[in-house]
């Protein structure tokens, strides 16, 4: 199992060999597929404003982009605000498929096209059968981290975990979050929230078509 995160979304050198091109004709999904058809992909999905507001922090934090510090819950409403502009923008373009993988659109500071897991799980699943690819609840997997594993492990076709050893595997690999509460924004404007909330409800609803269940819609639907 790869644990890089990035490979669900992350296709930002496509229009480099595919000039012209309004959308990536290839995406990683078909390169894995061509190279490990049988592989198995497991994708962990968070909270989409939640993952937002915690990417804000996160690059910010370690200066992966350029940003005014320090972070602050107006700043991120503007960034906000910026990206579903820069977004629908390119609607007028473009289709929502073309502007999520469009670098030229991408605001990188909060990585709102990052969270639009119905466009990326559509490539994935169009090459990857369902029962190869198993889509976690990222709040659910950190509430009970034990039983998610196993589940994994009979998903991977692999033996499980005794229990003994699962739990102090857990223990000795327990990392939590280092970021400093300086570097954190302790909670989003309301107005924020309900900009966002009505970006994502198309894509989350488009999701729970997808995935089959209302889980998916974190409470926004």
């Amino acid at each position: 199992m790869d644990a890089t995160p990035s490979h669900v979304w992350d296709n930002e050198f496509w229009e480099v060999f595919h000039p012209g091109y309004r959308e990536p004709p290839v995406t990683n999904a078909d390169l894995i597929h061509t190279l490990t058809p049988n592989a198995r992909i497991i994708v962990a999905l968070r909270d989409p404003i939640k993952r937002i507001q915690s990417a804000y922090q996160f690059f910010c934090a370690f200066h992966v982009y350029k940003c005014d510090y320090p972070v602050t819950k107006e700043k991120f409403h503007k960034l906000v605000v910026e990206a579903i502009n820069m977004f629908d923008e390119c609607l007028l373009k473009n289709t929502v498929r073309g502007c999520t993988y469009s670098t030229k659109y991408h605001q990188l500071q909060t990585h709102l096209y990052a969270s639009l897991y119905n466009v990326y799980l559509r490539d994935w699943l169009k090459v990857f059968p369902r029962e190869q690819v198993s889509v976690i609840k990222f709040e659910e997997r950190i509430k009970d981290e034990a039983n998610h594993i196993q589940m994994l492990c009979d998903f991977l076709e692999i033996p499980r975990f005794p229990d003994e050893e699962l739990e102090e595997l857990l223990e000795s690999h327990n990392v939590r979050n280092q970021l400093k509460d300086t570097k954190r924004i302790e909670y989003i404007l309301p107005e924020t929230m309900s900009i966002l909330t009505e970006f994502f409800k198309p894509h989350l609803k488009d999701l729970v078509e997808l995935l089959g269940d209302e889980k998916w819609g974190w409470g926004y639907l």
